[in-house]
């Protein structure tokens, strides 16, 4: 399966045939990983990355009412 190296802005860009994508179990918005080993790149989902404080913040945000009754108790 072929597709074209294509120009957009000061980046090239190529597009993943919905087949690939699929396979890779990937979704719109997921990272895709590009290994490479000298002329030869294999693509594969990314390992999920964990960021603490982000996941904190949507924790604080999302029981923010919950702990608010809580220590008015």
């Amino acid at each position: 399966m072929n597709v074209k190296l294509r120009k957009t802005g000061n980046s090239a860009v190529i597009t993943i045939p919905l087949e690939i994508q699929r396979t890779l179990g990937a979704s719109i918005g997921e990272e895709i990983e590009f290994v490479t080993d000298g002329h030869t790149v294999k693509i594969k989902k990314a390992e999920p990355t964990f960021h603490f404080d982000i996941e904190l913040q949507k924790a604080l945000t999302q029981y923010d009412e919950l702990m608010k009754e809580l220590v008015d108790k």
